[in-house]
């Protein structure tokens, strides 16, 4: 009874969680290592020149320079590793496979393409097509964007929590946010939320108004429109850009502070944050199903080593008896985890799984305080065992 008044109160959202040493050594026990963030997509050191250079877009198409310099790097090791060695070191057969090299070179590769035109009513002027489709116009080269005034620093470079704790600073926060897309592609931060994590408290739950012009807000998911960032604005109720968000976050989290979030490395990469105490409640979960897994196969190894082998004679107990019907095959569950499978790793899926909570529901996009505290609360259920981890 009392695990069911407890699943009914993580229905509901937990609300407050006992702070003391030992609910913050269980919380710090689940920390992941440097390691482990880096191998889940955390950015954990300041990004490098080479890598700051990799952020460059063309101006025309907005494709990264980064990517097409990779797969022309790739394309050019694979062309070398197929082009047959000479045959002969004479100068006139080389001549001529040279020149023969030259008269069969086909059309230049157009590696940039664009629509040149705007777009307006979901159309492009310059084609009449939909604003979905392929680009019309193409040219050989891009056209690389300058960095002589340091904007890819500026915009890119990510900053380590600061050393220095202050009383301000909380014990444990969860965090996430929400973002749209730029004209230049790039992902940008449009709503942030930070809650406390033992008390519940509500500490930021702002729209971020963007550095940058927007295409788009992403309103299918991020529940955050055009309107809506526009009105913030005008009521002067939202942080400006995304490194005053960062600032408001260090306003309640030091270096010994832990960051619970969902996948939060969309989250922290969106505030250009660097932080080294995170549980994630995605990598949480994956670490539980994996240690249920391997204790499932040694269970039935066990069963399976205990069983008579081929050729031994059946014990007693084991013959069948008459009139004993043959038992049914049980058939394993071969659904594949899709968007809606409630077997899913989404947060989603696992708040309904686990906390028997339904989030994110209904046709306005995602709320970040309500998923921030859905990952809180996944987190304190598994620490506590309050949900229904048997499934």
């Amino acid at each position: 009874m009392a695990q069911d008044a407890a699943f009914s109160t993580l229905e509901q959202g937990t609300r407050a969680i006992a702070l003391n040493a030992a609910t913050l050594q269980q919380l710090d026990k689940l920390v992941a290592s440097t390691k482990a963030l880096r191998q889940a997509g955390y950015v954990v050191e300041k990004l490098t020149d080479h890598e700051l250079e990799k952020k460059r877009r063309c101006l025309t198409c907005r494709v990264r320079i980064g990517k097409t310099l990779g797969k022309q790097n790739r394309k050019r090791k694979l062309a070398e590793a197929q082009q047959p060695r000479a045959q002969s070191n004479d100068p006139a057969a080389s001549g001529n496979a040279t020149r023969r090299g030259a008269d069969s070179a086909g059309p230049k590769l157009h590696r940039c393409h664009f629509h040149p035109g705007k777009v307006i009513s979901k159309a492009w002027t310059c084609c009449g097509k939909h604003v979905s489709e392929d680009p019309c116009t193409s040219k050989e080269h891009h056209d690389v964007q300058d960095d002589g005034d340091g904007t890819i620093e500026r915009r890119w470079q990510f900053h380590a929590t600061g050393s220095e704790a202050r009383s301000s600073h909380r014990f444990a926060v969860a965090i996430d946010c929400e973002m749209g897309t730029a004209f230049n592609g790039d992902t940008e931060l449009i709503r942030l939320s930070v809650i406390d994590y033992f008390s519940g408290e509500t500490l930021i739950d702002s729209l971020v108004y963007p550095d940058i012009a927007m295409q788009h807000f992403n309103t299918r998911w991020s529940g955050v429109t055009r309107a809506d960032m526009e009105r913030s604005l005008r009521e002067n109720k939202c942080i400006m850009g995304r490194d005053a968000a960062r600032r408001a976050v260090f306003r309640y989290v030091g270096p010994s502070t832990i960051v619970v979030g969902h996948g939060a490395q969309s989250d922290l990469s969106s505030l250009r944050w660097i932080h080294h105490r995170v549980v994630d409640s995605f990598t949480v979960e994956s670490a539980r199903r994996k240690a249920a897994e391997l204790k499932a196969e040694q269970e039935k190894k066990r069963k399976e080593a205990n069983e008579p082998k081929k050729g031994d004679k059946p014990k007693e107990a084991d013959r069948p008896k008459k009139g004993d019907r043959p038992k049914e095959e049980v058939p394993g569950n071969k659904q594949k985890r899709g968007k809606n499978n409630p077997d899913g790793m989404s947060l989603k899926a696992l708040a309904m799984k686990h906390l028997g909570r339904a989030i994110q529901v209904g046709k306005k996009g995602h709320d970040s305080l309500e998923d921030a505290l859905a990952a809180r609360d996944l987190v304190h259920a598994h620490i506590t065992g309050l949900g229904n981890f048997t499934r």
